[in-house]
């Protein structure tokens, strides 16, 4: 895929629902509390996605090549293993380009092929090449010891099947909501997410049943989607995308329109600590891409500019967190701030036409409908991987049918008996996204360099390595996912109290 798709991918990651819910943290929080949790939560996903990518890349650089030291030789050069694996790397590479490849290889001193780092193109083959398709369990099993493998599979496991019944119940409860009882007229349009699950939405069909029929319609419209490949949706990506640009801007526009005519009512508190862990969570959920990245990567042909493509999907999420959450907190005063804050937009005392009313009702439909596939597939393909080691996993009805149905069911199952599950996806999420986000990632770029530099010299240069290369920044992380850890802990106990 071309690199502005893939980036529309970790885009549409991270610029998902924790948007929707974002807003109402940062006014319990205070806004300068809020902000600064924000900000280094962004700032160390960042530092972590980087890890996470140069650990990819090791990962290749350990399975390219021949697997066994060479009679006579102390270890594999990089260059001897260039060399082997260059017709699988170059099979879809034209003629042209494939002869501008082996030049630029053989005219390298020996050893230095994988050291081409930071190169203006990225026609050079290189060991660390990230040219192999791999889930992040391939990456635990690969660098991990087996208990540290079967737990970090545990927690994706359950931390995208969190997120897929989180995506699956706000689809129909969303659409009912806004769809409950159609009006054209902006007088006429009401708010229905108080009406009783068993009152009458559509003739005899009651609200309960319109939402079980809405979810019904979603996964038979989006859920083949999780059967295919990754790339079958990048439509629905640059679209979701181009949405969630027309959203941002409605509610940016309706905000200061409100500000500068001085309607604004909002009052919000400089900071208020009891309100922390929430906002920590928030924030923590907000920035979180790494179970998507694995899968997403490899497939990007030219990642010459990737890391500063990553960058710059950073830099523009948190400029569009943090200013429409400052807005909010202005515009609407803390006690009418909803969880959902479309839901705040979505009438006609802040925006007086239906048709915009509508489109911002349906944001959470096409947002979802974008999302919803890519973790399938995640999900889908480390579920292939923890079960690759048995030969009757790769049938194609194992493959191909078994492994996406047991993707899909179980939130299915769960949404089906219920919309009110806030606190199964808070508790998973809380616990889940911080291992996945602060753990895992540092864990094995130190691993991956540990390898590396032993296979093939303290020297080495890694073809996109992070540039945080010092050890302070590991650490950085690890405390970081501990206080999580820990506030997320206390925070549930006292409400439990």
């Amino acid at each position: 895929m071309l690199p502005e798709v893939g980036m529309a991918y970790l885009f549409n990651t991270m610029f998902g629902t924790g948007i929707l819910a974002l807003p109402r943290a940062f006014a319990s929080g205070g806004w300068l509390v809020s902000t600064v949790t924000l900000l280094s939560s962004i700032a160390l996903s960042y530092v972590t996605v980087t890890f996470l990518i140069e650990a990819i890349a090791c990962a290749c650089g350990k399975t390219a090549g021949s697997e066994e030291t060479r009679e006579g030789k102390e270890r594999i050069t990089p260059a001897d293993m260039v060399m082997e694996d260059i017709a699988m790397a170059d099979k879809n590479a034209g003629a042209d380009e494939w002869k501008e490849r082996k030049a630029l290889i053989e005219k390298e001193p020996d050893g230095c092929v994988c050291c081409r780092s930071g190169s203006e193109s990225d026609l050079c083959l290189s060991v660390f090449d990230i040219n192999k398709t791999m889930s992040l369990t391939d990456l635990t099993a690969m660098y991990f010891n087996p208990v540290g493998d079967i737990l970090s599979r545990i927690v994706l496991l359950l931390s995208i099947w969190g997120s897929l019944t989180m995506y699956l119940t706000m689809v129909p409860f969303s659409l009912t909501n806004l769809l409950c009882k159609p009006e054209t007229d902006c007088d006429k349009l009401g708010n229905f997410s108080s009406i009783a699950d068993e009152a009458l939405c559509w003739g005899p069909l009651t609200k309960i049943s319109v939402y079980r029929i809405f979810l019904t319609l979603f996964i038979l419209l989006v859920g083949p989607f999780v059967f295919f490949s990754i790339q079958k949706n990048k439509y629905i990506q640059v679209f979701a995308s181009i949405m969630s640009f027309v959203v941002f801007s409605i509610m940016f526009v309706t905000s200061v329109v409100i500000l500068a005519r001085g309607r604004g009512s909002g009052t919000p508190i400089l900071a208020d600590f009891n309100a922390f862990p929430s906002v920590f969570g928030a924030c923590s959920v907000a920035a979180v891409s790494h179970t998507v990245l694995p899968t997403v990567v490899p497939l990007i042909r030219n990642k010459t500019h990737l890391g500063q493509g990553v960058l710059v999907v950073f830099a523009t999420v948190t400029l569009l967190y943090l200013t429409l959450c400052l807005f909010v907190v202005f515009v609407f005063p803390k006690k009418d701030i909803q969880a959902v804050i479309l839901v705040n937009f979505a009438t006609c005392s802040v925006v007086p036409v239906v048709f915009v009313i509508y489109i911002l009702g349906l944001y959470t439909t096409i947002k979802v409908s974008a999302n919803f596939p890519v973790n399938g597939v995640t999900l889908s393909d480390n579920l292939k991987s923890m079960f690759a080691r048995f030969q009757c996993s790769h049938a194609w009805p194992v493959d191909r049918l078994l492994f996406p149905l047991a993707v899909i069911a179980p939130p299915l199952a769960i949404s089906y008996g219920t919309h009110n599950i806030e606190m199964i996806v808070g508790i998973t999420g809380s616990y889940t996204v911080n291992f996945i986000q602060y753990v895992i990632p540092p864990t094995l770029v130190y691993l991956s360099r540990k390898e590396a530099r032993a296979r093939f010299g303290d020297d080495v240069l890694i073809k996109h390595a992070s540039p945080f290369q010092h050890g302070f920044w590991i650490i950085l992380a690890l405390l970081y996912a501990a206080v999580g850890l820990v506030v997320s802990t206390v925070f549930y106990v006292k409400s439990l109290a």
